[in-house]
């Protein structure tokens, strides 16, 4: 009687069970677009649902549970759990769903968990689906940088933004200028005009697909830079998941600029030899500025003289570069008198631009009243100096 009992349990519920299984759907199809998948991205995932029982399945449900690396992009028309409705006997229904691969996913196989319930059974049948992810190699470039400007002499950190514009992570990265030196043909060492300055490399741990990170280079720029652009090469080394070190190159594009700025004074001014009221001035002018200025002319003027040379031609003033005008001046009158000098010039930016500097001239008077104090005390002392020898020399006879 026991051996009845326990054989008729047994069989309820081996019909339990094969009910159960019986009343849940199956999936028994799963497509996924792009194949393989590609870290950072999404697919497009389409699961069908087959009901292989004779029965209705009612409010049959299917569920992407989200787990590293999927996650499922939800929508209005894309609801997650999906509600598929009621499963005629040997029918099936189909759900499309959005997942999105994390951008740290390695190349290789992950397995998408799906579960299917229904109204009548919410034991959830769970299975799992293998998709393929096979990314591209990573591939870091500079996309940025924060200070493009850079003054002759000026030493600055600039700050670099380096994107991975590939698919897959990279690992131990290494941010570096290149050699800041050329070795020529003879044998000539060339510096750079811009080099690094204390530390030339930056590290960053690692990149994902679509990261970007901050890497700070501190660089140096000559004092005698010539103003204009300059292109740099950037050199960035890693690893990829594999281990394996790959080196790209990115190129970032330096200004060094800087204005010209003219001043004038005057140098000397001394009477001319043979002349009544006549001087000869010298007017120096020189660059204080960054900038190299070019095609640079100097204009002298003045209400109460005559200007033997009024315009001059200096040409090219790099920065502390010194040159001068010189020209013989007639004043109306003895005194202090101002010369107005006008100086035109090309500034690094291309532009004409002019300075106006008034220079004050003290011209004294010139006179025929004799040799100065000074000249007659020379002249006495070497003619006594003269007499000295000559008396010293007779009483030696």
């Amino acid at each position: 009687m026991k051996q009845i009992f326990a054989l008729t349990i047994a069989f309820a519920l081996i019909l339990v069970m094969a009910s159960a299984y019986a009343a849940t759907p199956t999936v028994t199809q799963v497509t996924y677009n792009p194949s393989p998948a590609v870290p950072g991205t999404t697919i497009t995932l389409l699961i069908q649902a087959e009901n292989k029982d004779s029965t209705t399945q009612k409010g049959v449900s299917i569920q992407i549970l989200d787990e590293y690396p999927f996650t499922v992009k939800e929508n209005p028309d894309q609801t997650n759990p999906r509600n598929l409705g009621d499963l005629g006997k040997y029918s099936s229904a189909q759900a499309v769903f959005t997942i999105y691969v994390d951008p740290t996913a390695e190349n290789k196989t992950y397995n998408l968990p799906i579960s299917i319930t229904t109204t009548e059974n919410q034991n959830a049948v769970k299975t799992t689906y293998p998709i393929i992810i096979s990314g591209k190699e990573p591939s870091l470039k500079v996309i940025a940088i924060n200070d493009e400007k850079l003054l002759p002499g000026q030493e600055e950190p600039i700050q670099l933004t380096i994107q991975n514009i590939g698919t897959s992570p990279a690992y131990d990265i290494i941010v570096e200028m290149q050699e800041d030196r050329t070795i020529t043909a003879t044998g000539t060492v060339v510096e750079r005009d811009i080099t690094p300055l204390g530390a030339a490399t930056a590290y960053i741990q690692n990149l994902n697909p679509a990261e970007k990170k901050s890497a700070e280079l501190r660089v140096s720029v000559s004092n005698t830079a010539a103003i204009k652009n300059y292109t740099l090469p950037i050199k960035i080394s890693y690893r990829n998941g594999a281990g394996i070190r790959t080196t790209d190159t990115s190129y970032i594009g330096i200004k060094v600029y800087g204005s010209a700025e003219l001043d004038a004074t005057l140098k000397e001014i001394i009477p001319q030899t043979n002349s009544n009221g006549a001087w000869s001035a010298t007017v120096e002018i020189f660059n204080k500025g960054l900038g190299k200025a070019e095609f640079t002319t100097v204009t002298l003027n003045s209400k109460d003289a005559s200007i033997d040379k009024p315009k001059q031609f200096i040409g090219t003033l790099g920065p502390n570069d010194v040159d001068t005008a010189q020209s013989g001046i007639t004043f109306n009158t003895p005194g202090d008198h101002t010369i107005e000098v006008t100086i035109e010039y090309q500034d690094a930016d291309a532009t004409m631009k002019k300075t106006i500097i008034q220079v004050p001239i003290k011209a004294q008077e010139t006179t025929n009243s004799g040799a100065s104090p000074l000249l007659i005390i020379i002249i006495v002392v070497v003619l006594a100096v003269i007499v000295w020898n000559f008396t010293l020399r007779k009483k030696k006879k």
